[in-house]
């Protein structure tokens, strides 16, 4: 009976091994670094560009005709070298420009020549969030110029939308955009909404000049900005301004339209930004150092952030929170450049004091997950790493088979300081060992060996499925023959 009941035990510990055996896969993402491509070289049509680019791309156009119909279907950023000389016409046919994407930007371009069709649009924005259209001319569209068709949060800054056959703008469904500091002239209808969505859409500092009808609201927009007391030029507008302080007396009032801050002459954006590069900073050497212009203010809005340092040789970064690591020790001084739609500029510096970092990485408990695997069966490794200066910037497993060559493993980082990867599956009987290698942003490296005897593990061999099937079966009969004993009554 005891041979049976060990039997039965062995048995359970198998099934136990099998249901463990697993495979964990570790999915990393790859971001591609951002990149620039030129328009017409090396791509001849700025669709190819487009379709050729990852999101987040930058697309260069120089000046140049472009017989297109261009589609932007990924988060991108477009610009033309001169908005009066870069062009896409659409030959009087369809629609010129149409944006299938979230956050893309769209500046310094002349969009003309669309179709004469209900949906046609020199500019149309698709049911995405996000969108900058700036500094472009929109002109001589067959129907509509600009239009908003479902889009949410745009900002449309410093255009001039003139002479479209219908309307200058068109929101449809739109919420929550911005149009500031744009020129609307010389169209059937300025601007038409047709429908808003929750957020009413926001108009400011935008001159409307001599449209046949400037505006038709079905969407109960924002006609000024309360807060800093500004609203639109009209060209229509029949006021007066005693107190001469460039805001007509009584508001503008048509077709339901209130501005209650009209502008007694046509907007120019006459007042350069104000650049702010945040506080100065102590860190460490090869730490990721993250700037930030995000106080700088405007009054019509920042088209570019540009950074401007030494470290070796000159260094520039662009983007409102851009990040570097230093790799020299000193006394930073770093330039912010902001630039607003009129191009006006201003400049502002910060310290960056770079410290050394000679301290290592902390490498924590190492855990494996199965502590016993089976024949190919991937072994995940965890372990904690810290590093209170510069930070952790990778962690390695190197491991070796047999007493073979070192084999290194990149891990990946979790939540907090928890890192993680695998050994991958091997054959049975194979003794495997391994260590942990941790890096810091200043190169300063720490090992975890075990204190020189490593990590080990022997793969054990996968039993087939029919001795699990059988032992499971003479497992069962054994259970339910020692039940039966034990109920069975002495006589």
């Amino acid at each position: 009976m005891h041979k049976m009941t060990l039997l039965a035990g062995y048995a359970s510990i198998f099934l136990l091994l099998a249901t463990l055996v697993g495979l964990f896969v570790v999915v990393v993402p790859v971001t591609a670094n951002p990149e620039i491509r030129g328009v017409p070289t090396p791509y001849p049509t700025i669709q190819d560009a487009i379709n050729a680019a990852n999101s987040g791309d930058i697309i260069m156009v120089a000046p140049g005709i472009y017989p297109e119909h261009v589609v932007v279907n990924k988060s991108l950023t477009l610009v033309g070298e001169n908005k009066s000389t870069t062009i896409i016409d659409g030959g009087g046919t369809s629609t010129v420009v149409t944006v299938k994407a979230d956050n893309v930007t769209l500046t310094d371009f002349t969009i003309q020549n669309g179709g004469t069709y209900t949906a046609d649009c020199g500019l149309v924005v698709w049911n995405y969030t996000g969108s900058t259209i700036s500094n472009n001319t929109i002109r001589e569209n067959g129907n509509i110029g600009l239009e908003l068709r479902g889009t949410i949060g745009g900002n449309i800054v410093a255009n001039t939308i003139i002479s479209n056959s219908y309307a200058g703008i068109h929101i449809s469904g739109g919420d929550n955009n911005i149009l500031h500091g744009n020129t609307i002239a010389y169209n059937f209808l300025g601007a038409w909404i047709s429908s808003a969505g929750t957020t009413p859409n926001t108009f400011y500092h935008n001159n409307f000049i001599n449209n046949t009808n400037q505006v038709l609201d079905y969407g109960s927009s924002k006609w000024d900005n309360s807060v800093i007391g500004r609203g639109n030029f009209w060209s229509d507008y029949v006021g007066y301004d005693n107190d001469t302080d460039g805001i007509g007396d009584t508001s503008y009032n048509k077709w339901g339209i209130i501005d209650n801050f009209p502008l007694m002459n046509p907007y120019q954006d006459m007042v350069p930004p104000v650049a702010d590069a945040g506080p100065d900073q102590l860190v460490f050497q090869g730490m990721t150092v993250t700037f930030d212009g995000s106080n700088s203010t405007d009054d019509t809005g920042i088209k570019s952030y540009v950074w401007n340092f030494t470290d070796v040789t000159p260094k520039t970064l662009t983007g409102v929170r851009p990040t570097y690591r230093f790799k020299n020790v000193g006394n930073f001084t770093v330039t912010l450049n902001v630039t607003d739609y009129a191009d006006k500029s201003s400049t502002d510096t910060m310290w960056a004091n770079v410290s050394a970092d000679t301290t290592k990485p902390s490498i924590g408990t190492v855990s494996q997950e199965p502590d016993v695997p089976g024949d190919g069966v991937n072994v995940t490794i965890t372990v904690n790493v810290t590093d209170g200066e510069s930070g952790v910037r990778n962690v390695t497993i190197s491991y070796r088979t047999n007493s073979g060559p070192w084999t290194n493993v990149s891990m990946s980082k979790l939540t907090g300081d928890t890192w993680e990867g695998e050994i991958p599956g091997l054959p049975a009987e194979t003794n495997v060992q391994y260590k942990i290698i941790a890096y810091d942003n200043a190169e300063n490296f720490e090992v975890d060996d075990n204190t020189g005897q490593y990590y080990v593990y022997t793969v054990v061999p996968e039993f087939p499925a029919a001795i699990l099937l059988l032992l499971f079966i003479i497992a069962t009969l054994v259970a339910a023959f020692l039940r039966k004993r034990k109920r069975t009554p002495k006589s």
